[in-house]
């Protein structure tokens, strides 16, 4: 929002800077250049969030916009660091509740604090997100029958992907499991492509290593 304002005030600025040199511009043409500022600035956020497939691109972006809670969680998360990731999470709010309650969830998770988890994935809103949630705190409970029906309710299919990934990886059979997660990273886009594929080359590092993802 606000690069959409600081955009708007330079097409005004520009428009200004004409106007004192003579130039006259339409009214229509005006407003259509700004509308075609927020168009191309609105899609370049969203194609590097939810599109590309370019995760060092999706990563300096993180970077760039790292003094923003959000983005300095995503940054953790990807990079296994559940102090600060829990920092940053307590900071979200109003819009991004649903976002503070799954990074905790997932971050309850990690610490094997599985109780915890199941109550702060209980209050998520999405259906989408508190499905995956309880799904993965079934399987690290060793509730075959909860997992599954969890698993059966979440519509977002990268993430069915992993948790199967991850009932492959729980069950031993590592290359399943391999199988099952990159079919996760290959179908994913945007910042679901980088947090994927960062957990995966750190967990790959992990001598204590007790998930897939």
């Amino acid at each position: 929002m606000r690069t959409i304002i600081i955009w708007c005030i330079v097409g005004a600025a520009i428009g200004w800077m004409l106007g004192m040199a003579g130039v006259q511009i339409p009214d229509w043409a005006a407003v259509g250049i700004v509308i075609a500022l927020v168009v191309v600035i609105v899609g370049y956020h969203a194609y590097v969030l939810f599109w590309t497939k370019n995760i060092q691109l999706v990563e300096a972006y993180l970077k760039k916009r790292k003094k923003q809670p959000y983005y300095a969680l995503m940054l953790a998360l990807a990079n296994g660091d559940l102090e600060k990731a829990e920092r940053y999470a307590e900071q979200l709010t109003g819009k991004y509740e649903e976002a503070r309650k799954s990074a905790l969830a997932n971050i309850q998770i990690e610490k094997n604090q599985l109780e915890e988890a199941a109550d702060i994935a209980n209050e998520i809103k999405n259906d989408t997100v508190r499905y995956y949630n309880q799904a993965l705190v079934a399987l690290m409970q060793g509730k075959e029958e909860q997992f599954a029906q969890a698993k059966n309710n979440v519509a977002n299919r990268v993430l069915r992907y992993v948790l199967e990934a991850e009932k492959a990886f729980h069950q031993g059979d590592k290359k399943e499991a391999e199988q099952l997660g990159h079919l996760a990273i290959s179908s994913a886009r945007g910042l679901q492509k980088y947090v994927l594929v960062r957990s995966l080359e750190r967990q790959q590092k992990n001598p204590n290593r007790h998930s897939f993802f």
